[in-house]
């Protein structure tokens, strides 16, 4: 029974990570990409508001 208890633990939090994990947002973009995409006046606009 103990077995049984511990395997199930033990899977269902593995489970519950992988949910957790995969559900964040960040996960869906991708900013580097964001940036090559950028035409040269949006670049300079967000640099000058960088600085």
């Amino acid at each position: 029974m103990i077995d049984y208890f511990a395997l199930a633990l033990t899977h269902s939090l593995i489970l519950l990570a992988l949910i957790r994990a995969v559900s964040r947002n960040e996960l869906d973009r991708e900013p580097e990409l964001d940036v090559k995409r950028e035409s040269p006046e949006e670049r300079r606009k967000r640099r000058a508001k960088d600085a």
